[in-house]
């Protein structure tokens, strides 16, 4: 499931013009790693969005799931508000924070108990990153395959009107596994 989510959005990316999707970067971890950063965004400006693809699992030791969390141009403060919801078939769960100092929780990943070389997939879209008029709002859709069988939709605010330079994202409860990869886009406007 986890790789078919992502093979059918990537066939929604193929083009040019306004719309089309443009591969910017890739981050493909060989070892183990507490974060991924995206940096330098202000050379993409000309997009009017960006998205991260990826696929991600943690070595949390004490769960079959662990979270990543996001946060933008290193702000740590309590500028963020966010909410999840997350269902397998049989139960739902969500949950919500306000003045967070991240964007936390947002993309459930498998650990360390999960079933062996599973790993979640999500596509994060960036809107209007670069616009200096309004505060940067973010959504996700994830999906876990195997065992733990599960799709979630979450969406974030960052509440502040600077452009997005920089995307730190972190593994709460320990560090992201080699073989986890992250691609950024950029999405032409209309």
């Amino acid at each position: 499931m986890s790789f078919m989510l992502l093979g059918i959005l990537n066939s929604q990316a193929a083009g040019g013009g306004a719309g089309a999707y443009d591969l910017l970067e890739t981050t493909t971890l060989t070892s183990s790693a507490s974060s991924v950063t995206f940096s330098g965004l202000g050379s993409y400006s000309d997009y009017a969005h960006l998205q991260i693809r990826g696929i991600a699992r943690g070595d949390r030791s004490s769960n079959t799931r662990g979270a990543l969390s996001f946060n933008i141009n290193g702000d740590t403060g309590g500028n963020y508000a966010w909410h999840y919801l997350r269902g397998d078939g049989s139960s739902v769960t969500s949950n919500r924070g306000v003045s967070a100092s991240r964007m936390q929780y947002l993309w459930e990943i498998p650990a360390v108990n999960a079933t062996a070389n599973q790993f979640s997939s999500a596509t994060i879209d960036f809107l209007d990153f670069s616009n200096t008029n309004k505060n940067t709002t973010m959504r996700l859709l994830q999906g876990i395959a195997g065992a733990d069988n599960q799709v979630g939709i979450a969406s974030g605010l960052w509440n502040n009107t600077s452009a997005v330079t920089s995307i730190d994202i972190i593994d709460l409860f320990g560090n992201l596994v080699s073989g986890s990869r992250f691609s950024l886009y950029g999405i032409k406007g209309a």
